[in-house]
């Protein structure tokens, strides 16, 4: 080998090293202004995270209580969610047009909080459910069919007829109709011609809503609402039937024959009452404060109020209090406190009956409404439930609406 062909050699090596080096810093460059990146928007991010918060002041014996007792756990055990409290805010405007907050921290705060439904929406939402749950106890059946016409975007419903419905009226029979809704718009109605005497008319009325796309009724849902006809005061509603249009096949004119929910009377009134529970003692306390609204029962337009109270554990019924009555009132005040004895261990299963009950001297009592305090009952009184547990040895008041369960 010459040596010119040995100074080629030596110089194309020599370049190539150089070049590898060169590659070799750059790419540590990239490498290093890479993690330089991800700090800083991981610095920026911190305040976001939950686990970085620090505790509000004055929370550290209620979270060392909720760590004693395993409350958080209990409670998903029993399938309920636990949701942080917002915090209150109080926010002016300054004259320079910038915001100053007020906010008073209560705990950990997520903008995901703001996209959760509020209580009232859980209650709707659960009121919805259970309408469209089969009654135990229906009020008849209504026989109607559904068809769907592609080309117009028409749905067509025909009303076919009903039985064993209720009777209403005093020589026992009654004057049913039924009024048809697409809900969410209840504006809007159409309803059935008056069937008289007769627990089991027959209408085979047809009814069209035009403009309809099967996209917006897959979102729509068919309520059916049976009403008995009344000359000389306001018509009694005998029940109701829901169907999602989202279960339905067009394609396939379905014909139904539904069960109608009974009627339930939704102002039946409030009461007021206050829960609190001592792990260490076992100590279940309630305190039923008062009444308001409450539905008259009697003649005269008034009620004779008491409230039952039984404990529940499972499905045994172990120990029943009760109030004094009250005369002649639709708001009473009670003010009695009850205490029952419930093991930790035993709490899951538990649950309280609150009755209201309109005493009478001669014949039966009368369920006013009532409600169930436990971890599995409606969106309010489970809400309830579960603060008494998180907020033990401190009585958490709350307002309930009465349902006749």
């Amino acid at each position: 080998m010459d040596l010119s062909t040995i100074i080629v050699a030596s110089v194309l090596g020599t370049m190539a090293a150089l070049v590898s080096m060169i590659m070799t810093l750059f790419l540590c460059y990239l490498y290093w202004k890479k993690l330089g990146h991800k700090k800083t928007a991981r610095d920026e991010l911190e305040p976001l995270q939950f686990g970085k918060a620090p505790p509000p002041v004055g929370q550290n014996e209620e979270v060392k209580e909720l760590t004693r007792h395993n409350v958080e756990d209990r409670c998903s055990q029993g399938h309920l969610r636990l949701i942080p409290s917002l915090a209150s805010q109080s926010i002016s405007i300054s004259e320079n047009g910038k915001e100053n907050s007020g906010a008073t921290m209560q705990g950990p705060i997520s903008f995901l909080q703001y996209l959760l439904p509020t209580v009232e929406q859980q209650e709707e939402a659960a009121d919805l459910a259970n309408a469209m749950t089969e009654p135990d106890e229906p009020a008849g059946q209504i026989h109607f069919s559904l068809e769907y016409n592609f080309p117009n975007s028409t749905l067509i419903l025909k009303i076919i007829q009903a039985s064993n419905l209720p009777a209403k009226d005093i020589i026992g029979t009654s004057d049913p109709y039924v009024k048809v809704f697409l809900l969410p718009d209840k504006k809007h109605k159409l309803e059935t011609k008056v069937k008289h005497r007769t627990l089991n008319p027959r209408w085979n009325e047809t009814f069209y809503f035009e403009g309809f796309p099967l996209y917006k009724l897959q979102k729509s849902i068919l309520y059916l609402q049976v009403f008995d006809y009344d000359r000389f005061s306001r018509d009694d509603a005998i029940g109701d039937v829901y169907l999602p249009l989202s279960q339905v096949d067009l394609t396939q004119k379905p014909t139904f024959w539904k069960s109608i929910k009974p009627a339930e009377d939704s102002k039946l009134g409030e009461i007021l009452v206050t829960l609190l529970y001592i792990p260490r003692t076992s100590e279940l306390t309630i305190t039923l404060i008062k009444a308001r609204n409450l539905k008259s029962k009697d003649i005269n337009g008034s009620s004779d109020p008491y409230v039952k109270v039984w404990l529940h554990r499972g499905d045994k019924r172990m120990e029943k209090k009760k109030t004094q009555v009250h005369r002649r009132t639709l708001n009473p005040v009670f003010n009695n406190t009850f205490q029952f004895i419930v093991p930790w261990e035993h709490i899951r299963e538990t649950y309280l009956s609150v009755a209201v009950m309109d005493f009478d001297t001669v014949g039966r009592n009368e369920l006013i409404g009532k409600v169930i305090l436990s971890s599995r009952s409606g969106p309010t009184e489970s809400k309830h439930w579960c603060d008494m547990l998180t907020k033990a040895r401190t009585a958490v008041s709350q307002w309930h609406r009465l349902k006749t369960l």
